[in-house]
Order: C-alpha cells, then structure tokens, then sequence
C-alpha cells in the first residue's frame, strides 16, 4: 500500500536554504532507487516559501506534491493576516494540516476552530491532514461534520512524542489507530507523527499509513535517510 509521507518544516528555513534542500532531494532521487510508487511525498513549508519551491519542484520534475501547515478558518475576504483555502489552492498546496498541537498550544485554536478550517480546504478541493491527540480526539471529532470524516487523513500526534526525541511505543501507536479508525472509519488514512526517525519509521510504517516528519525532515540528508527505509 502506498505511504503518504509529510515533511513539515516548521517555521524554518529561507528561501535560499530550502531551494538548497530541495536540489540535494532531487539528486537522492535521480541517483537512488526511490520509487514514488511506494510513497508519496509531501513538503510543507511555511507560507513565503510555497511559491518559489513550486517553480523548483516543477523544474525539476521532482515527485513531491506542496503542503501547508495551516490556513485560515475564513474564506477570501477582510480577514487581515490570514491565508485562506483558495490561495493555497492555487499554489498548487494539495494537502493541508489543521489543527497541530503547535496550533493548538501556541495559538490557542479550539476545536471548533480546526472544523472551520478542515471546512475551508475540503470547499477548496485540497485534503486536510488533521492533527490529533487522545486528550481531544472525541471532542474534535464530535466538532467535525460526519459526512466529511471520509475526505480526511488523521495524523496521529502524541504531544509527548513531539520535538523530544521520545518516540512513542509502536505497540501504543497500533492501538491508538485502531481507535481512530473506530470513530472516523475504517477507511480512513491515519499518519504518525512524533520524533520519526529513520531509525523507527519503518516500524511506525508497519502499523500507520504514512508518517508526519518534523526535525528529521530539516536537513535533506537525514529525510533521506528516513526515505531510505521505505
């Protein structure tokens, strides 16, 4: 079965050193034995650098499809600062992440707030990859209409697990998407994320539907290596 694998970068990186990123991904490809069949790759910048990473990636005839790590809860309109579903769109961003726990922590987003966006990607033809942990897995998905639960991908993301090098058990992983898969549906993607490594995806792979890769995504040569166990 294909793997979705999602490189979120975060709020990092300029455009010079994601450019740089994206040329030594592209000379792993042509010189490895990737095979885009087996996964599909997924790199979600922050906001400024969408537009010259989709001029790279299409010059380079890279398989690498652009995601975001956020939008706005609004549609196009008088909401200064936001960035709605419809620009995305038209960059060329095909999946979107609502509801990070970084969101949820930093920026306090509700629940409630997660649905509206997962509304406004869906309403702009992209798929939302939403962003879960078991503290609020019922009551967001109490806040979700049921008749989208199928156009969604749930990543898995134990806070615990996320940026402390502390990968969760694959065990615990396996019971918790099973879960998931109770509530949302049986066929229901469901990523993990938290701490992947290329010393843990191939197990986490074994049991989850892709992964969500932060730090180990940052420099070209360790995602590699994490692609490498695919």
């Amino acid at each position: 079965m294909e793997k979705l694998i999602i490189a979120n970068w975060k709020s990092n990186k300029s455009v010079e050193s994601a450019q740089n990123w994206v040329r030594e991904l592209s000379e792993y490809i042509a010189n490895s034995k990737f095979d885009s069949d087996v996964a599909t790759l997924v790199l979600a910048p922050s906001f400024p650098l969408l537009s010259p990473l989709a001029e790279n990636i299409k010059e380079n005839s890279l398989p690498i499809t652009l995601g975001a790590q956020d939008v706005s809860s609004f549609p196009m309109g008088a909401y200064t600062g936001a960035v709605s579903a419809q620009s995305l769109q038209e960059y060329g961003v095909e999946y979107v992440l609502v509801g990070h726990s970084e969101r949820r922590r930093h920026f306090h987003e509700t629940d409630q707030d997660v649905a509206l966006k997962v509304r406004q990607v869906l309403d702009a033809g992209m798929r939302p990859v939403l962003c879960i942990d078991e503290p609020y897995l019922l009551s967001q998905a109490a806040a979700i209409d049921t008749s989208v639960y199928s156009n969604l991908i749930i990543a898995y993301e134990p806070v615990a697990a996320i940026g402390t090098g502390q990968s969760m058990n694959v065990g615990a992983v396996q019971e918790m998407n099973k879960r998931i898969a109770q509530i949302f549906g049986e066929g229901v993607p469901v990523l993990y994320g938290g701490s992947v490594t290329e010393g843990n995806v191939a197990e986490y792979l074994l049991v989850a539907d892709g992964a969500l890769v932060g730090g180990a995504s940052l420099e070209a040569r360790d995602f590699t290596q994490v692609l490498a166990q695919l």
